[in-house]
Formats: C-alpha cells, sequence, structure tokens
C-alpha cells in the first residue's frame, strides 16, 4: 500500500508533540504552574486523576526521543516551547529554561531533524490573572514571543504562535472541559478574541527581532455535517463551522466576525476595539491544520444548545469505523475541509500539523500492532497525496503523536502515539505504524517526483 503514496520530493515529513504533554520536569529548572497543573489538581477535572508532573520525563530523556525519532526517519519535529519554563513572573527570561530547549535544539541538529515550534500549546502561566479573558494577557504573550525570538529565533526556522485556539477559547470557557473550566458563552468568545490579538502582537514582536523566520498559527478547523437535510439541521451545521472556523480565520485575513457570533458576544463586545482588526491580520508565512475527524449537528434544543447555535451527535451506524476514543475515522473530512477553507480564504501554504488516532493496543513481548492507527494513517495519506496532485500547496504532513503521552482531560487512558511508553518504566516502544511511516516515507522519497 506505501507504493501508492507519492509526494513532492520536497515535501516535510515529521512527528508532534506538546510541551505539557510529553516533558514533565514541572518543578525543575525554575518553570512555574500553568492553568494545566491547576485543572489537573482540582477533583474530577481528569478522567484518570493524573497530571503532567512526569508525563514521558522528556526533559530528561529528550537525547532518546531524539534518536529515536532519526531512528525512524523523521527529519522534521513539531514541538511546543513552555512559556512557564522560559520565562518568570516578572516577564524575565529563565536562563534555565532556556538552556533546555538549547539543549533539545543542539540535539535535533545533531541528528539533522529541523524543529518546527509552536509557542503556545494551552499551558499559560497560572500567574497571568484573568487569563485569556484579560487583554493584558495577549500584550504578555508579545513579551513572550520577543523573548523567544531574542534567545533562540536564530535556532527556529519556523514558528507558529497559536496551536488550536478554539480549544482554549471555547472548550476552557464555553464547554467547561479544558481549564479555566467556565461554561460562558460570552466568555468564550471574549477569550477567542484576545487569543487572535495575542497572535498578531506575538507575529508584530517576533518581527521587529528578526525578520527570518517563517511565522504561522496552527488551527483545528471543522467539517461539520448537518445530522439531515432539515433546513434547522443545515443552520446549525453551519453555526458549528463559523465558531470553529470564521472565528479564527476571519480575523488573520482581516475580516469581521460574521453577524451570527457578534450577535452571541452581548453584553462584552465592547472587548472587541475597532484597532484590534488589523493588529490580527499579520501577513502568514504558512497556515497549520490540524484533522482528526468531522463533526455531525443538529438544531439546538437545550437552552445551552441555543445559546451556541446548534449541539453535535455523535457517530451512529453499526458498522462506523472509530478510534478509541470514540471519534469517527472519516479521511474524505480532511479532502473536504481543504477544499472547503481554500474556497473561503485565501490561505498560505498548508502544513498538516497534527493527524493521528487514539490506539490503545498494548504492547506484547516487545510488539505492538496497532492495525487501526496504521491503516487511520493510510486512509489519510491517501487524501493527502490526492489533495497536493490536485494542486493544493500543501507542504508537509506531523503524525500525531510521536509518543503515547498526557492527552488533556482524558489524561494517560488514550493512546495517540506511533510510540508506545509504559509510564512506570518510561520505555518507549515503537509500535507497527511507526515502522510502517517509517517505510512509506522512505518509498516515497524514493519514487517523488521534483515539483
Amino acid at each position: 500500500m506505501t507504493d501508492e503514496l507519492i509526494f513532492p520530493a520536497a515535501f516535510e515529513w515529521g512527528c508532534a508533540t506538546a510541551a505539557f504533554q510529553i516533558e514533565g520536569g514541572a518543578r525543575e529548572g525554575g518553570k512555574l504552574p500553568s492553568i494545566w497543573d491547576d485543572f489537573c489538581a482540582q477533583p474530577g477535572r481528569i478522567k484518570d486523576a493524573s497530571d503532567g508532573l512526569v508525563a514521558c520525563d522528556h526533559y530528561h530523556r529528550y537525547p532518546e526521543d531524539v534518536a529515536l525519532m532519526a531512528s525512524l526517519g523523521f527529519r522534521h519535529y513539531r514541538f511546543s516551547i513552555a512559556w512557564t519554563r522560559v520565562m518568570d513572573a516578572q516577564g524575565r527570561p529563565n536562563p534555565a529554561g532556556l538552556d533546555f530547549y538549547r539543549r533539545l535544539l543542539d540535539e535535533l541538529h545533531r541528528h539533522g531533524i529541523t524543529p518546527n515550534a509552536t509557542l503556545f500549546h494551552w499551558d499559560l502561566p497560572s500567574h497571568l490573572e484573568g487569563g485569556w479573558l484579560n487583554r493584558d494577557t495577549a500584550h504578555r504573550f508579545a513579551d513572550y514571543a520577543a523573548l523567544i525570538a531574542r534567545e533562540l529565533g536564530d535556532r527556529l526556522p519556523r514558528v507558529a504562535t497559536l496551536n488550536e485556539p478554539w480549544c482554549s477559547a471555547f472548550m476552557g470557557h464555553d464547554r467547561g472541559i479544558f481549564p479555566p473550566g467556565l461554561q460562558d458563552r460570552e466568555a468564550a468568545l471574549v477569550a477567542a478574541h484576545h487569543l487572535m490579538l495575542a497572535h498578531g502582537l506575538g507575529v508584530q514582536a517576533w518581527r521587529s527581532v528578526r525578520s527570518d523566520t517563517a511565522l504561522g498559527i496552527v488551527l483545528n478547523p471543522d467539517l461539520c455535517d448537518p445530522a439531515s437535510a432539515v433546513p434547522a439541521d443545515v443552520a446549525a451545521a453551519r453555526m458549528g463551522e463559523i465558531e470553529r472556523n470564521d472565528v479564527f480565520l476571519n480575523p488573520l485575513f482581516g475580516r469581521e466576525w460574521p453577524a451570527e457570533m457578534l450577535t452571541q458576544i452581548g453584553t462584552r463586545s465592547h472587548e472587541r476595539r475597532g484597532e484590534d482588526l488589523p493588529i490580527c491580520a499579520q501577513p502568514l508565512d504558512f497556515i497549520g491544520l490540524n484533522y482528526y475527524t468531522r463533526s455531525v449537528a443538529r438544531a439546538p434544543s437545550t437552552a445551552s444548545e441555543v445559546r451556541r447555535g446548534y449541539a453535535l451527535v455523535p457517530p451512529s451506524g453499526a458498522d462506523l469505523p472509530l478510534t478509541d476514543i470514540g471519534w469517527e475515522i472519516y479521511p474524505t473530512g480532511l479532502s473536504r475541509l481543504v477544499q472547503n477553507l481554500s474556497r473561503q480564504w485565501p490561505l498560505p501554504p498548508i502544513w498538516i500539523t497534527e493527524n493521528g488516532a487514539a490506539d490503545n493496543t498494548g504492547v506484547s513481548e516487545g510488539d505492538c500492532p496497532d492495525v487501526m492507527r496504521t491503516n487511520y494513517l493510510q486512509v489519510h495519506l491517501a487524501e493527502l497525496a490526492d489533495l497536493i496532485r490536485a494542486g493544493h500547496d500543501i507542504r508537509g504532513y506531523y503524525v500525531w503523536s510521536l509518543l503515547d503521552n498526557f492527552e488533556w482531560a482524558e489524561g494517560y487512558s488514550q493512546r495517540f502515539g506511533i510510540v508506545h511508553v509504559d509510564y512506570a518504566t518510561q520505555t518507549r516502544t515503537p509500535k507497527h505504524s511507526a515502522r510502517w511511516m517509517q517505510a512509506m516515507m522512505q518509498r516515497s522519497a524514493g519514487a517523488a517526483p521534483q515539483l
């Protein structure tokens, strides 16, 4: 099957992780607490009552992990920098934290792996009062971006400001599943605006320090299908896409939010200022898209659903393929999503910055036959190859994730890694999906056309 997957010679193959999910070392080197440390300490917030204090112990085991990704054939690595590790509460650099990332970058360089860094992957410093509901947090993010540009920028050819701001805004402030655990629709929209303001201010701050970095943002836009052809369900699906897509993509290209969202922000509309939109609309060198599955929506019925304008329904059908977290395996959605977004917005070059599956297959006698994940990757990469052949400017793919890790509110109950992690011993065991990716990348490179 790997012979069918042909990609351009310059196509970037990578694996992805995030700081809070793998690093551990939570109380070492002057690291400060994040809102996720606080959230994990609240009873009932995390499915298995776990935390990120140790995680995959990447803080101590990064040489092993870098050597492992190199042995599997990856030449690009997407990771996030922990804001709480590199900057103290007064906004000053933390030398010990910066030194950790310098050592990581040194190790990547030794193995011929190009770094692709994300500045914010949800682990907001706890001391930032008000979090993303406070406009000042966007300015503190700009200070942080400038610090990384000064201290590490010469080692980082590509940098994303934010990862999936929808999750920070809506999972944290509307659904209550992520920190700060609120269920306040207006607050979610204020947070979304401040996140996009932070993106724009961060890009400005970085470019004031250095101009040779490719800068972008990573989003998780949605393909939302209606549960039926009934007009109310069709309208609900559109509202789902407006929340996930338009709220974040419109500001990137200097466009106002749709009227439906302006209505929902209600009494807090004054927190969106007229001068903000040009700041959000900084020129982008790339955009990262994360895709796992689609959504299905119906017309709202409960009070909270009416406030949102839609309700999501779970996948249905006896033979519907699902991952172990219960997400539908829907590879066609990747093509439909890229096509939809490309019609609506003038996207810069695209990287698929996350794609993968929860497959909780265990290790037996040193072997981990994660067949479902391997099939998931194959069918999604086939869609990706078709998109590129059709002319879409997609330049790289990062599998999520290199390692099993802390899966946020699910704790360690869901495994997304192509490498199994025994959390008791920290033993790493490459799964069948890792070997499949290795063979696929080798064969693809050998047959790659020069485009």
